[in-house]
């Protein structure tokens, strides 16, 4: 059976974000064994209140991913962490579906300030409608918020830059929705990874694009090529 890891972003859970929406069953069907867990500090089971322990969530991922995966799916923060382990060891994790990630990725996470004061109750104003919709992402995980904002206060990671990502190999989708106030626009990204296939949809947001058949539709078409 190939196996296939989903990893879900920032504030989600593996359970909240893929299994609620129908991967495993789908991925399934298809023919694949879906490998699922949460990113540390998320997800019911929690996890360190110390920033520090969080400075390198993608080598804490890389020592739990299978050896002989055929691919990996990732969103939003899931995205980067694939990323950052396809620059380490091209073509380690398979074929790779990335789901929620465009320009940001090479910028420092804008909301995150905001979401850290919300995650700790000091917030001064009402939320903007993005950071409402990452919070309500993050509340539906059963995740600890003290882990969540710990994460968002983690060590600086290494940039993700052009250069850094001349090193990838492997065949990558990158799927990503108009009305996705967080990963947009996506020139600089497509132009880094000029082998990629990318997709643009009409409709949803940031955090619904997991729900999207559109995505795990194309998500299934591509890997199945493999």
């Amino acid at each position: 059976m190939r196996k296939v890891a989903l990893i879900h972003g920032w504030g989600g859970s593996y359970a909240a974000t893929w299994q609620a929406d129908g991967w495993d069953d789908a991925l399934r069907a298809a023919g694949f064994e879906p490998v699922g867990f949460d990113i540390a500090g998320h997800g019911p089971q929690g996890g360190s209140h110390d920033p520090a322990d969080y400075a390198d969530l993608a080598g804490d991922l890389a020592a739990r991913l299978p050896d002989d995966l055929f691919g990996a799916i990732g969103f939003s923060l899931g995205t980067k962490l694939l990323l950052e382990l396809e620059v380490r060891r091209p073509g380690a994790n398979g074929r790779l579906v990335l789901g929620g990630i465009g320009d940001n990725l090479f910028a420092p996470e804008q909301a995150g300030p905001v979401l850290v004061a919300a995650l700790r109750g000091a917030a001064q104003e009402p939320p903007t409608p993005q950071v409402a919709a990452l919070l309500d992402y993050a509340r539906r995980s059963g995740s600890d918020p003290a882990c969540l904002a710990a994460v968002l206060e983690r060590p600086a990671n290494p940039v993700l830059t052009e250069a850094r990502l001349a090193q990838v190999r492997t065949p990558i989708l990158i799927f990503n929705s108009r009305a996705d106030a967080v990963a947009q626009p996506d020139t600089r990204l497509c132009a880094a990874l000029p082998g990629a296939t990318h997709r643009l949809i009409d409709g949803t947001g940031h955090v619904g694009l997991t729900s999207d058949i559109r995505f795990r539709d194309a998500a299934l078409a591509f890997l199945s090529r493999g």
